[in-house]
């Protein structure tokens, strides 16, 4: 069976794109989709709490990839 892992990154988009460690969400996701969606649900839960004046500050976001895995 095949589940979908998501990793997000939170990047600068000051100069280019420095990203921190990549943070893998607890949880699996059945589809390509579901993982997308709480990619995005994801992402605007980190930008909430980094807070406008830091995201603002130095041009944060955030990337994410679903991966593709193996479950047995």
């Amino acid at each position: 069976m095949t589940k979908f892992t998501l990793i997000l990154w939170v990047c600068s988009f000051l100069q280019g794109t420095a990203c921190l460690a990549p943070i893998q969400a607890p949880g699996m996701y059945d589809t390509w989709y579901e993982c997308s969606r709480a990619a995005h649900q994801e992402s605007l839960s980190i930008m909430s709490k980094l807070g406008f004046r830091e995201v603002n500050k130095h041009k944060l976001g955030t990337k994410y990839y679903c991966k593709k895995v193996k479950v047995y």
